[in-house]
């Protein structure tokens, strides 16, 4: 028997990757034609299908089919205030035995998921996040969840959370910087960056070579900008590829989650 989808999410914020993503699968499933809403109680809870991100303790929805989309590391972020379950818990408390785990990305998989189960949702405007062909004088940095080390030049434009809500504002400013600075551990802003043709300097918590086996289209990413290449035309077409990948995955997602 069919089973419409319910998605437990935060409100939606622009600047929040996570929520971002939850929100655009969302969008995605309806335009597959699926029933899904968003933090709905249903009256009859063996009769859908809840969505939770790793953030989520239990199971408040009360559905009968859980799905886990692992947005982050899980036990890493909290919600409420309260301490996510981490990935021990998941595999060892009988309250999450029957519940099928989905990943956002290999850098994430604590779980050691196939390939299948890994479904990384590109959540990004690409109308907007271009290549202007603007003159680059500036360069620019996020701190974000990572620690300032202050290797960006003194005249460098922070990039915080109230600038990002304005996205064509960001997408202006990335197309007059050369290179981007970023010190925190995972952001869209790197992928961001690319797309409007400014290289990335990477001063997060992950090393690099790590970083580079699971975060795809490495090209403008680096340490150094004497070792950074950059084509703008061959990160966009990857980035589009990864949207017709999402497409065929889900339709795999659909199918795991009805049975």
């Amino acid at each position: 028997m069919y089973k419409p989808y319910s998605i437990y999410t935060p409100p939606y914020d622009l600047t929040s990757g996570g929520i971002r993503v939850l929100w655009g699968l969302y969008g995605w499933l309806l335009a597959k034609g699926e029933t899904v809403i968003l933090n709905g109680i249903p009256d009859d809870p063996d009769s859908m299908i809840a969505i939770y991100p790793e953030i989520v303790n239990g199971s408040p929805l009360k559905c009968g089919t859980v799905v886990r989309y692992i947005l982050q590391t899980p036990g890493v972020m909290s919600m409420f205030g309260q301490p996510s379950p981490t990935t021990e818990e998941y595999k060892t408390n009988p309250l999450y035995k029957n519940d099928k785990f989905f990943v956002f990305s290999r850098i994430y998989d604590t779980f050691g998921v196939d390939d299948d189960h890994i479904l990384f949702l590109p959540i990004l405007n690409l109308h907007i996040f271009k290549n202007q062909g603007l003159k680059r004088t500036k360069t620019c940095y996020l701190v974000g969840k990572g620690q300032n080390q202050m290797k960006h030049p003194k005249d460098s434009i922070e990039i915080t959370r109230e600038f990002a809500q304005d996205q064509q504002a960001l997408a202006d400013l990335l197309n007059k910087c050369s290179v981007f600075y970023c010190y925190d551990r995972l952001s869209a802003m790197m992928e961001i960056s690319r797309l409007c043709g400014a290289r990335v300097q990477y001063y997060g918590d992950f090393p690099l070579k790590e970083l580079t086996r699971y975060e795809p289209g490495m090209n403008g990413l680096g340490y150094t900008d004497e070792k950074v290449q950059l084509d703008v035309d061959d990160f966009r077409a990857h980035y589009i590829d990864m949207i017709r990948e999402f497409d065929r995955k889900l339709d795999y997602f659909i199918d795991v989650t009805q049975k």
